[in-house]
């Protein structure tokens, strides 16, 4: 049986991310901005552990680079 169970981490430059080999989830960050501002994650990880496969999986869900203010990219933008 699969474990759909998602956990949404919000994470800032800087923070650190441990994940366990049971599925336990440490995250660092002295700076907890995200109490009083719920915008104020520069990423949000979606987060969920398959405890049958042993699989860990992760997706990024909010990223902190803008992509959409340019048709195209160039090096340096």
């Amino acid at each position: 049986m699969k474990n759909t169970v998602e956990q949404f981490i919000p994470m800032q430059v800087g923070a650190e991310l441990r994940i366990g080999n049971d599925g336990s989830i440490i995250v660092d960050n002295p700076e907890l901005e995200l109490a009083n501002n719920p915008h104020a994650a520069d990423a949000v990880l979606a987060y969920r552990y398959d405890p049958n496969t042993k699989q860990h999986v992760l997706r990024l869900l909010d990223p902190v680079a803008d992509h959409g203010h340019l048709k195209y990219h160039h090096p340096g933008d």
